[in-house]
């Protein structure tokens, strides 16, 4: 079953890629990558690029114009991110038996699903504070509307799923950990207002291309996400992401030293961040693990919304609960280890 799903995908790409004026391809290859797109890399007369089937909550007329403005933005920037290709009619997808394909340039690089040392850490975030930078006098309005890291609302959508999967499976797992979600989650909501700035949006270490023979941070992708919110959402998840060991499915610790690395290479960037947010930074990092965690166990609930490694779980449910344990194990080791990354952001920014 596995391999005739394969195989149809496969021709829907191939059909997909007739829309664009790419010259004659050479060949297609499945990227087993990210948790949301079906991602490919493309080789054709013309060059490299990516194709993307997109998932359906990522894919409306919105998302393609938004995605459209900030990757044209970045261009004009010379920023290192994917460049976007219109269709031969013009449009910025190709539509295949109810699947949305959206075709970018390739960027050059190495994405890796866990950081190494904090080198990468320091490299990494130096990339995030440049893209900051960058889309600092972006004047676009976003039209899609997502709800980007709007914590309240997503423990709204796990109590949600909580009352309508009650008598789920799983509900005796899922139960309790959403209990320690619903009652520390809204002890770290950010304080309002705050200055909105254009976000990444999920700023995690496999987004960030690597020149495998200097160590340097290159470019930086996956840019459905972007919206306007507080920086403090991004340096949250990124931190989230990169000052662990290891896969985020597994109970690993939080490592100071990665965090002090990262402080440095953001502050190296020279993004503004003021007096006001930088007290928040730490708080920031237990916020946005908490908020995955509340999506990881909604999600193992209904079932329809991460990807999941089907070579190492049983299902997607059970891979997203795996998850939500990880990031709850990481934000207890956080939360320990809050004097000293407060001291680390005092001592970065003086």
């Amino acid at each position: 079953m596995q391999d005739r799903d394969d195989a149809e995908r496969a021709k829907q790409v191939e059909q997909a890629l007739t829309h664009y004026p790419i010259g004659d391809r050479v060949g297609v290859e499945h990227i087993p990558m990210g948790l949301i797109h079906g991602t490919y890399r493309v080789e054709s007369a013309t060059g490299m690029y990516i194709v993307q089937r997109l998932h359906p909550d990522l894919s409306s007329d919105s998302n393609l114009r938004d995605y459209q403005a900030v990757t044209a933005h970045l261009a004009d920037q010379s920023f290192p991110a994917p460049r976007l290709i219109l269709t031969g009619e013009g449009n910025p997808s190709a539509d295949v038996r109810g699947d949305r394909y959206r075709l970018t340039t390739f960027l050059k690089g190495e994405s890796y699903d866990c950081v190494k040392n904090t080198r990468m850490v320091k490299e990494a975030a130096l990339m995030l504070g440049s893209f900051h930078t960058a889309m600092a006098d972006f004047r676009y309005e976003f039209q899609a509307g997502r709800p980007l890291h709007d914590s309240p609302k997503h423990l709204e959508f796990l109590q949600s799923a909580l009352r309508q999967f009650r008598n789920h499976p799983m509900m005796g797992e899922v139960g309790p950990l959403a209990e320690k979600v619903s009652t520390d989650l809204p002890r770290h909501f950010l304080p309002t207002p705050w200055a909105s700035r254009v976000v990444h949006g999920d700023p995690k270490i496999s987004n960030v291309l690597f020149d495998p023979a200097t160590g340097r941070a290159v470019g930086l992708i996956d840019l459905d996400s972007c919206a306007r919110h507080t920086v403090l959402v991004d340096i949250g998840d990124a931190v989230r992401s990169w000052c662990r060991e290891g896969p985020e499915d597994q109970a690993t610790p939080f490592l100071a030293d990665r965090f002090r690395a990262f402080c440095e290479g953001y502050r190296q960037s020279d993004a503004p961040l003021s007096g006001a947010e930088r007290p928040l930074i730490a708080p920031s990092c237990r916020l946005i693990t908490l908020e995955l965690a509340s999506r990881f166990l909604r999600d193992a609930l209904e079932d329809r919304y991460f990807g999941w490694d089907a070579a190492r779980f049983a299902s997607r449910p059970a891979h997203n609960l795996a998850r939500a344990k990880g990031c709850l194990f990481l934000y207890e080791s956080m939360a320990g280890q809050r004097e000293e990354m407060e001291k680390v952001v005092g001592e970065v920014w003086g």
